[in-house]
């Protein structure tokens, strides 16, 4: 497709995505300081979320494609099904990379080449909840042993069992 660069919709797109990327910066940085913070999360899925559908209505699908892997990706921070670790920011800077590149290229007319396979390999990888990101389970109790059973008690009239006579000695030794 080519890309018109005096159309205007695109100059409109590329104003209001290039804030959004801006912002986007400063947002990741924060986020690596306070990851549990809800509103924080919800704006930079949100900024992926209107990238995307800027760049879905002019056809640039290299952009849909990398920023709904992103936006999968926060829509499971902002649920609190994944926690933000080094790996995961390193793959969202380098996708906030990657989307700087296609501005640069929408810029120049040029159509932005898709993004790297690996990126949006490690993206889906990490668009799958992960334990750690859900509230930790209590740790299952330690397992009780069951007592050993109990003899039924005797009834109170029972008789108590009669004495053995005791064996002397003498009397052990004549029966061998």
């Amino acid at each position: 497709m080519a890309i018109d660069p005096n159309d205007e919709i695109l100059q409109d797109f590329l104003v209001e995505a290039g804030e959004l990327l801006e912002a986007l910066n400063e947002q990741l940085i924060d986020l690596e300081q306070n990851p549990n913070d809800r509103d924080l999360l919800n704006a930079v899925f949100r900024s992926f979320h209107t990238i995307k559908g800027g760049a879905g209505f002019l056809n640039l699908n290299a952009l849909v494609v990398v920023c709904h892997h992103a936006e999968d990706v926060f829509n499971l921070l902002r649920n609190g099904e994944r926690r933000i670790d080094p790996v995961l920011m390193d793959v969202v800077l380098r996708v906030l990379d990657v989307l700087n590149v296609m501005f640069g290229d929408l810029k120049s007319a040029r159509e932005p080449e898709p993004a790297p396979p690996a990126l949006i390999a490690d993206l889906a990888a990490l668009a799958v909840p992960d334990a750690a990101g859900t509230s930790a389970p209590e740790p299952a109790p330690e397992p009780v042993p069951e007592p050993p059973p109990v003899a039924e008690s005797e009834p109170l009239n029972a008789r108590p069992p009669e004495p053995t006579p005791a064996r002397s000695e003498e009397h052990t030794s004549e029966l061998q």
